[in-house]
């Protein structure tokens, strides 16, 4: 009877274990298995559209102050200043950027402010595809070219998930500051290569295809690099900080709304999705087995003392996505570095969107060589 105790505990044990290693490996899908890109949902309705403004269904996106692209299925423009709230509509100022709504068409809010064709962005020079060689295969690309070759280049790296025109927002201050810009891509993308074992490396091994980027503005002409990061984008931008010989090239960058360690961040995705506490390390740890990923190098709040050139950081108070304590704590960290804007009521990645007047400043300052950190808040209203 004892024998058959022990059989039947041994076998729970086993079972339990199973139960856990399954949980863990589930997990570590949701963190490293790319998504495909999500279906445009138009929610919004378009009431009416007169001159310089359109009037909107009164949706919560609608209603949300600050400039937001607005997307339909013929076209794209923006949104701006509210002029007037009805009952059920708001009405706001409209810039078309590829033609017009009608009325009656749903559209979509969208916080990228710019459609997906670089040739449909309404900006006064040139934005072209172009292919990058990289350590995967061809990646591509958006070219915004300058007047004149310059020795300082800009390459915008933009976020999980996200599509490469969420970097376009911030192409116009780049250009006028005279710097030729990359909005580039890495594997996994939609028309990129697909990693060797088609997961993410959450930076581990995006950064090598950033290294390459660099490289192809550096055969164009470019002495030093901006690199711009935006969410997973701000990882991948400090991985290569860290690791790429390229780095010495490196003048400056900014970041927003940046995954600097992904414990916060998967822990907070744990969260909202109701997932016990517990698993979130089990899930880490599947992920470092199955990805090859060390999650404690990616860890940039530890090596916070490794960085080297000015940051400009940005990041939201109202991040559902990304702690903005991890950017406070980044700051803190550094401030012989960094520069921190901390936007009241802004969203994940959503600071432009809130105050592009005062996110355009901060860019405009900091590419002219402003280096003092200073950290400012707007009261709420004027934050969004």
């Amino acid at each position: 009877m004892w024998r058959w105790l022990r059989g039947l505990l041994a076998v729970a044990v086993v079972l339990g274990l199973a139960a856990v290693a399954g949980v863990g490996w589930y997990y570590s899908g949701e963190i490293l298995v790319p998504e495909p890109p999500a279906v445009p949902v138009y929610s919004t309705r378009v009431e009416a559209v007169a001159g310089d403004r359109v009037t909107l269904e009164a949706t919560q996106p609608a209603r949300r102050p600050g400039v937001w692209g607005l997307d339909f299925a013929s076209g794209y423009g923006l949104v701006g200043t509210i002029v007037n709230q009805g009952d059920g509509t708001v009405t706001r100022d409209y810039t078309a950027l590829d033609g017009r709504p009608r009325p009656g068409q749903d559209a979509r809010i969208d916080s990228y402010a710019s459609p997906e064709d670089g040739a449909a962005t309404g900006f006064d020079f040139p934005v072209n595809e172009v292919s990058v060689p990289g350590p995967l295969g061809r990646y591509p690309a958006w070219l915004a070219t300058t007047a004149n070759v310059r020795q300082t280049w800009a390459v915008l790296v933009h976020g999980r998930g996200a599509q490469r025109n969420e970097c376009f927002r911030l192409l116009p201050t780049l250009h006028d500051a005279g710097l030729p810009s990359l909005c580039t891509s890495y594997r996994n993308d939609n028309g990129a290569p697909a990693a060797p074992n088609g997961l993410y490396g959450l930076g581990a091994t995006e950064w090598a295809d950033l290294d390459a980027a660099v490289g192809y503005v550096r055969a164009l002409g470019a002495r030093h690099v901006v690199l711009v990061g935006y969410s997973m984008g701000a990882q991948v931008v400090t991985t290569f900080l860290r690791r790429s010989e390229r780095a010495h090239l490196v003048s400056g960058v900014i970041l927003d709304g940046p995954v600097l360690d992904w414990g916060p961040v998967l822990g907070l995705a744990a969260q909202q999705r109701g997932v016990p506490s517990e698993i979130v390390p089990l899930g880490m740890f599947a992920a470092e087995l199955r990805g090859g990923i060390d999650f404690d190098d990616l860890d940039q709040l530890e090596a916070a003392d490794d960085f080297d050139v000015p940051i400009l950081l940005f990041h939201g108070t109202a991040d559902t996505t990304v702690p903005v304590a991890t950017s406070d704590v980044f700051a803190a960290a550094r401030p012989d570095l960094v520069t921190y804007e901390r936007v009241v009521g802004a969203g994940h990645v959503e600071a432009y969107n809130a105050d592009p007047d005062r996110y355009t400043q901060a860019v405009e300052d900091f590419l002219a060589g402003h280096r003092a950190s200073r950290v400012r808040e707007p009261n709420t209203e004027s934050a969004g």
